[in-house]
């Protein structure tokens, strides 16, 4: 398997999710960092607006946020059980962008509030890249969020913290 050669990324863009699941699977992305550094192997903050990437070493590329994500989910084994929890994850991707959105927000998390009711995990009883990229876009929007009324989404939340 081609190594990450390189991590390019907006200065304005945070990559929290991406950095959060590397951790989580033992990715040493920010090893890879400081070796690169070590190594004088380019690694590059691009305040341009371009796209976050990952460069191999094979100089192939992928770009985008949630691109990166869900590579690192495949190679984390953060990417569900099966094909099913796949499809589940990649819905899950596609409602964090609702948090982003301050006209959506209250909705988004109510929904997964409710949703949480029953369950401990997004998807399945292991921790996936949905609970990393809903729980960073949780952390980054800067608004509050916990209350006594959303219990099941402060349970949820605390509970990937504690991972």
């Amino acid at each position: 398997m081609a190594e990450i050669k390189q991590l390019s990324f907006p200065a304005d863009k945070s990559l929290l999710s991406v950095i959060v699941a590397a951790k989580i699977a033992d990715i040493p992305l920010l090893s890879v960092i400081a070796t690169a550094k070590l190594a004088d192997i380019p690694l590059s903050m691009d305040t341009s607006g371009a796209a976050p990437t990952f460069m191999f070493s094979n100089g192939l590329k992928s770009r985008e946020a949630y691109v990166l994500l869900r590579y690192i989910g495949r190679v984390g084994n953060l990417y569900g059980q099966n094909a099913y929890e796949c499809g589940q994850i990649d819905e899950w991707l596609e409602h964090a962008l609702a948090f982003l959105s301050c006209s959506e927000f209250e909705t988004a998390s109510n929904y997964v509030d409710m949703y949480l009711e029953k369950r401990t995990l997004l998807v399945g009883n292991c921790l996936s890249i949905a609970d990393i990229a809903i729980w960073s876009a949780l952390v980054g929007i800067g608004q509050t969020w916990e209350s006594p009324r959303k219990y099941n989404l402060t349970r949820w939340f605390n509970s990937i913290c504690a991972e």
